[in-house]
This record gives structure tokens, C-alpha cells and sequence, in this order.
């Protein structure tokens, strides 16, 4: 699983879409005026199993890289062994 940022039609917005299937499997909403006036980040990915909200850039990111890495080390076949020999 590789996770890509793309910029949506409404530029309040990204898309995360998985690289190796082509899915969207998220969204990252930046805060601002509004309704939503407190400026935060809305993350939401994999409907919704992974979501939070920060405050700023770096942080989104890597809350997203996080959830990219735990998500590949669960598919990775040499942990999935060890935990059953465990």
C-alpha cells in the first residue's frame, strides 16, 4: 500500500488514494471559515476506521504515513507468522 495526497475540485480538500489498487480510501478536509471556523484538519480514511483531527500540516501527514505503515506491517507475511507462533 502506497498513499497518495491529490488535490480535489474544491481546493478545501485531498483526496488519499491508495497507489497500488487505485482506490480512494480517504479525505483530508482543512479547516477554516465557515461553518467550521477553528482551522483544524478533518482526516478520515478507510471509512471512517481511521480519523482524527490536528492541527497542522505536518502532523497530517503523518498521521496518514502512520496508518500507511501499520497497514503494510499487518499485510507483511513475516509479522503475520510471528504473531501466530507467539
Amino acid at each position: 500500500m502506497r498513499l497518495k495526497f491529490e488535490h480535489s475540485d474544491d481546493f478545501r480538500s485531498l483526496r488519499v488514494r491508495d497507489e497500488d489498487t487505485g482506490k480512494d480510501v480517504g479525505i483530508i478536509r482543512l479547516g477554516g471559515a465557515g461553518v467550521d471556523s477553528t482551522g483544524g484538519i478533518d482526516i478520515w480514511l478507510f471509512d471512517g476506521k481511521y480519523q482524527t483531527r490536528v492541527e497542522r500540516c505536518d502532523i497530517a501527514i503523518g498521521f496518514v504515513l502512520g496508518v500507511e505503515s501499520v497497514l503494510n506491517h499487518r499485510e507483511d507475511l513475516q509479522f503475520q507468522f510471528a504473531s501466530i507462533a507467539a
